[in-house]
């Protein structure tokens, strides 16, 4: 496919977008086909996630529709990669594919060739980049008939992204050097390593993180498709966002200072089941690895810009933290955890990390340094097997918080947010991933600088304290089975 994808924001407004129109038509006409056409739109919604009762509920299916043995038994259904360093090189594809079996059916109802745009919704030289496009706001086509790109159900009002003060909506993955660090991948841009093929694994990379997952929560909020990975892929809008996160990837892997993994298991995997993708006209799939959605490979896509609203100009050596030396000299070294599982439910639950002092203190000394040759060390708090039954509930976490104070007042203690999107499916005990939950690391080196400056940083134990957000309640629990401190150790380069 020879085409480029476009910001859609540089393509005209309401139907003047012809793009966008063309997507609609075809959408209208893909959203006809019974899900047992591989290339109708239930059909490549499905393979993102797959619950029959849900989709009954949801009015997507109804009862007596029936749902072909390849979305069930693991051929096609319920592929999506998320908590793993397959989730982008898997979405690269599923993107490739959806794009063609659109773009045919433009073709056969317009004569026009078409691409996927990319929502810019990151653009600072844009005011409305938070917007939605305004064709999927608009309640008609310019015929008067119903809108398809309307059709499925999004957050209550939702026009536009709207994040809190605290909110991980931001670029700040891009300032990561590493697609992988440590030999699980818990630190780094792509996600944790998983050899075998796993819908919903371990730990989530940086980009996956945010703004992947905050994007799927501030669209979908507590009834939106896009909250749920079981439904998420029917919103036609998942494309669009999904289009940028992957060129934030590509944005990244052409600057400068950035290390792509080159691990065989990336590659070539997962080792038991390879990637398959429909193609157009439902001839035998397409199967694909990582190796595949590289430069030179068959499903690397092309952009028409890699700067606008990256946060780094490809070409350029932008290295906004200080290189620690390539990923396989750097060491991932666990110095502190707390003792029992944490249990957020209607209100801020506190624990405490204990830390190893001589490790934290020596870390602690070498955080800032930048001289060449030098030690380096950088700090995360980590959050293991997070575990509950909301879609994507959002969870504050802060460092140091006085007690009995409120949290929103203390932004200066505030380490991240996270977006804990799949934790639904990530937490069933007869899912792929057995139950395991989720889990997240956040860097939270500067917040230990400025607690160190402050005299407020002990090197025997941490105070954290974790806040609930949307969809976290007294019915709806969060779970945290571990929280630890990691220190990434490595060589000024």
């Amino acid at each position: 496919m020879n085409t480029v994808r476009q910001d859609v924001a540089t393509l005209g407004s309401g139907w003047n977008n012809k793009v966008l129109l063309n997507y609609a038509l075809a959408m209208r006409e893909l959203d006809k086909l019974p899900i047992t056409d591989h290339n109708s739109w239930k059909f490549l919604g499905a393979m993102h996630g797959f619950d029959r009762q849900l989709w009954v509920e949801s009015n997507v299916l109804d009862d007596s529709d029936p749902v072909p043995k390849d979305l069930t038994n693991f051929t096609y259904g319920s592929q999506c990669q998320h908590g793993s360093w397959y989730f982008l090189s898997w979405h690269r594809g599923y993107l490739f594919a959806f794009e063609a079996i659109v773009a045919a059916k433009v073709k056969q109802l317009t004569g026009d060739d078409w691409a996927l745009p990319y929502w810019n919704y990151l653009n600072n030289k844009n005011p409305e980049a938070r917007r939605a496009p305004e064709a999927f706001l608009l309640d008609t086509l310019p015929d008067g008939s119903p809108n398809p790109l309307k059709k499925y159900p999004r957050r209550q009002g939702f026009s536009t992204l709207r994040p809190t003060s605290l909110d991980a909506f931001s670029l700040a993955a891009m300032a990561e050097n590493d697609f992988q660090v440590g030999n699980d991948g818990s630190i780094g841009f792509g996600g944790g390593v998983t050899g075998n093929f796993a819908q919903f694994a371990r730990w989530t990379g940086d980009l996956e993180n945010n703004p992947h997952n905050t994007v799927h929560r501030l669209v979908g909020g507590g009834e939106g498709f896009m909250a749920d990975p079981y439904l998420a892929a029917l919103d036609p809008i998942f494309w669009l966002h999904h289009c940028n996160v992957d060129r934030l990837w590509e944005a990244w892997m052409n600057t400068a200072g950035k290390t792509m993994v080159r691990d065989p298991r990336w590659l070539d995997g997962p080792a038991d089941r390879r990637f398959i993708m429909p193609v157009p006209g439902g001839a035998a799939g397409m199967r694909f690895s990582g190796r595949d959605t590289l430069k030179g490979g068959k499903l690397h896509p092309r952009y028409a810009d890699l700067s606008i609203g990256t946060g780094v100009k490809p070409g350029v050596e932008t290295v906004t933290r200080v290189s620690m030396g390539a990923p396989e000299q750097q060491n991932i070294e666990p110095i502190g955890a707390n003792s029992a599982v944490v249990k957020v439910g209607s209100g801020p639950v506190r624990t405490r990390v204990d830390l190893d002092p001589q490790a934290t203190n020596t870390g602690i000394a070498a955080m800032g340094a930048t001289a060449p040759g030098t030690p380096v060390t950088r700090l995360y708090l980590a959050l293991e097997s997070v575990r509950g039954s909301a879609p994507s509930p959002q969870l504050e976490v802060y460092v140091n918080l006085p007690e009995g104070v409120d949290p929103y007042l203390h932004p200066e203690c505030h380490a991240g947010s996270l977006t804990l999107f799949g934790l639904n499916v990530a937490s069933r005990a007869d899912g792929g991933h057995g139950g395991n939950g989720l889990g997240y690391t956040i860097d939270i080196t500067d917040l230990a600088q400025r607690l160190t400056n402050a005299g407020d940083f002990d090197p025997n134990h941490l105070r954290v304290t974790l806040v609930p957000g949307e969809q976290i309640t007294a019915q709806k629990p969060v779970t945290v089975e571990r929280i630890s401190v990691l220190k990434r150790s490595g060589i000024v380069s």
